[in-house]
């Protein structure tokens, strides 16, 4: 039986991940491995005091081959693939190309995810936009839209989703269900970031011409199309899925690696250290969730039952406050562990939510996906946006500034959603 001690090790770690690199950055970066280890050590001690012995190597077993094998091997596909592609605007600076741009990013995110969104679209966007006065709203909507909110239709798009097609959620749910809340809230970002373009641009005038748009490793492209087939194919092998699906993934990425010529990896600053830092921190998530996992399935009677009893009227669960739990965790700790812990505090069972609750699945759904964009540290690719930006010579906010930014502009436009949700 486990006790509210059993979620220290996920707490430990969710906030040694939203703070350390922020305080701490050089002792993060000189220990997390450190760090890391001692929390799963930590973990393993307290599953195995909680179940014993043979238990506890059956459940963490479980653990490791059916979420964090597949999680890891579809990571590793998109992590090649996208590195693979390398994008090139010959364009006009105008707001209308940066508007059409941004759409195609938030598009684009669904397929390749929003981390290989990011990296294969972050440098050419700033480039192509050098020359314009003021700068600092690019790379906050590209954040806000590219970054988080686009990659919200598919299981590809962002790993919130994609966990949630690991437990049963139907590859092509969140597309029925979620196309019309993106629409709202990406165009409701397009248009104020428009009328800041005009107000801080409007004397600008570009002086380049639109030629095109030139893509190198196109080979790339139909190996997305690969990923996106095996996902879709791989429930009819039935109890070989898991296994014909993580095998496909990682061919996949080994010939993207192969077939990529090598100079776009060097254009796209490509190497293996963010897939190896995630491949550590999420074995550490996956692992350290099995206690909230199970303290969770105990409802009102278990340990979070303040938690539970807050979220559920009558023993239903209130959407609003899955959708403000979800995505209130999302922006200070990792939207993906966020995702597992509400989708298993409302059941867990994919069937039900799926058919009897949708708006409570869309809730956790969008409130962990759109919500990663509050702050830099909400989702992945947020800091790494931030970074190339100043790189580039763009301004970008402070913590406590950007945050300024979103909660401006994105709280309004979420608000709106989450009154919403049971229309969508």
């Amino acid at each position: 039986m486990y006790s509210i001690f059993a979620a220290f090790p996920y707490i430990t770690l969710m906030l040694s991940l939203a703070l350390a690199p922020l305080l701490l950055p050089k002792f993060w970066h000189n220990f997390e491995k450190h760090i890391l280890a001692v929390l799963t050590i930590w973990t393993f001690a307290v599953v195995i005091q909680a179940e014993g012995g043979a238990q506890s190597l059956q459940t963490i077993s479980h653990m490791l081959f059916h979420e964090y094998i597949a999680f890891i091997a579809i990571i590793f596909a998109l992590f090649a693939v996208s590195g693979g592609i390398n994008i090139q605007f010959n364009l006009a600076d105008s707001l209308q190309n940066n508007l059409l741009i941004l759409l195609i990013g938030a598009l684009l995110a669904n397929f390749i995810g929003t981390t290989g969104a990011s990296m294969v679209l972050i440098r050419p966007f700033l480039k192509l936009n050098h020359n314009r006065p003021y700068k600092t709203h690019l790379g906050v909507f590209f954040i806000f839209i590219v970054a988080n909110i686009g990659g919200s239709l598919t299981p590809l798009g962002d790993p919130p989703l994609f966990l949630g097609y690991l437990s049963g959620v139907n590859f092509t749910w969140t597309l029925i269900n979620g196309w019309l809340p993106l629409i709202i809230t990406v165009g409701s970002c397009l248009s104020v970031f428009a009328f800041i373009d005009r107000i801080k641009n409007k004397h600008h005038v570009s002086q380049r011409h639109n030629i095109g748009i030139s893509i190198e490793g196109r080979i790339n492209i139909v190996l997305m199309a690969c990923i996106v087939i095996l996902t879709l194919i791989a429930p009819v092998l039935g109890k070989w899925q898991d296994v014909a699906r993580n095998i496909g993934y990682v061919v996949i990425g080994i010939i993207s690696l192969v077939l990529t010529p090598k100079h776009i990896h060097k254009e796209q600053h490509f190497n293996f250290d963010p897939f190896k830092e995630v491949a550590r921190v999420f074995w550490v998530i996956f692992l350290s969730l099995i206690p909230i996992s199970a303290m969770l399935k105990m409802g009102s009677s278990g340990p979070f039952s303040a938690l539970f009893d807050f979220a559920h009227f009558e023993g239903l669960p209130i959407d609003t406050r899955y959708f403000w739990l979800s995505g209130s965790l999302s922006a200070f700790l990792d939207n993906a562990p966020t995702y597992l812990l509400f989708f298993k505090m409302a059941g867990g069972n994919a069937q039900i939510l799926m058919n009897q609750l949708p708006s409570t699945l869309l809730a956790i759904s969008l409130g962990s996906v759109y919500m990663g964009a509050i702050t830099y540290i909400g989702n992945a690719p947020n800091f790494m946006v931030r970074s190339i930006a100043k790189q580039s010579g763009v301004e970008m906010p402070s913590f406590m500034g950007y945050i300024a930014w979103s909660s401006l502009i994105l709280l309004p436009i979420l608000y709106v959603i989450s009154s919403l949700l049971k229309y969508f």
